[in-house]
């Protein structure tokens, strides 16, 4: 709205929800995800279509809706499993995975800012995509302040599973042990910052952790061999350091190269 004020929007969603957007004035038409008559009417006049719910209804819904749109993008947190649900429709090229690099903990309308993505990465995963189809989404980031990076579904996964997927389990990890432990009172910034993506809504996490379980396995594995050998040579009396300020060195180097 605050980019482009002409731009038409129509909002697709269930009830409670639409009662929002039209109290705020958010949208030029508000429709019912149980009208599908109207909904086809809808996307089949827009130029551009996104799709922003949990993965399994993006998967379910992806095909019915290419067979309408002119164009559609996602915004799921996964993209193989839906890249191959686009593959099962007639016209796939029309399609463009994406997912956006920005938000909080806190999801709804309650939390949309006009700013949320501006500066933000935006990965798209436009193989087999339609040259045309690739510029329009290309568009929508840029008019969003986004700045748009390619990538394949199978490298969006793994590169998601360490930078966003982990992240969460481990926060997580860490508001349950200060909890289980009584020491919240020693909580500072350092903590609150440490766990500020915990406690992630589980109808949507239940999607990406099930949609992606094999990469962020894999990620933990990899941070567990490290945390083990920090953790057995602390154990250690005299406790060893090296293995723990060398952990530190690294992610210095590794903050400033971001």
């Amino acid at each position: 709205r605050e980019s482009t004020p002409k731009l038409k929007i129509s909002v697709i969603d269930r009830g409670p929800v639409l009662d929002e957007v039209r109290a705020r004035s958010l949208a030029d038409q508000v429709v019912p995800t149980s009208d599908r008559a109207l909904l086809k009417g809808v996307v089949e006049r827009a130029d551009l279509t996104v799709l922003a719910c949990p993965v399994r209804v993006i998967v379910a819904e992806l095909p019915q809706l290419l067979d309408w749109c002119r164009m559609l993008t996602d915004c799921g947190s996964t993209k193989r499993e839906i890249v191959a649900a686009a593959q099962l429709a007639t016209r796939r090229e029309q399609f463009v995975a994406g997912h956006p690099m920005a938000g909080g903990p806190q999801g709804g309308l309650a939390n949309a800012r006009a700013d949320l993505f501006r500066g933000q990465s935006w990965l798209l995963c436009s193989e087999g995509s339609a040259l045309e189809a690739v510029r329009t989404v290309e568009e929508l980031v840029a008019t969003l302040g986004a700045r748009a990076v390619h990538m394949s579904a199978e490298a969006h996964d793994r590169s998601v599973a360490r930078t966003s997927h982990v992240p969460q389990i481990l926060a997580s990890a860490l508001a349950v042990l200060v909890d289980d432990s009584d020491a919240a009172a020693a909580a500072g910034p350092g903590f609150r910052s440490a766990t500020r993506p915990g406690g992630g809504e589980e109808a949507m996490w239940r999607d990406i952790f099930a949609s992606n379980g094999d990469e962020v396995a894999s990620a933990l594995s990899a941070l567990l061999s490290r945390l083990e050998l920090v953790r057995d040579e602390l154990a250690e009396q005299p406790a060893k350091l090296e293995a723990v300020l060398q952990l530190l060195s690294q992610a210095r180097a590794a903050r400033a190269r971001t």
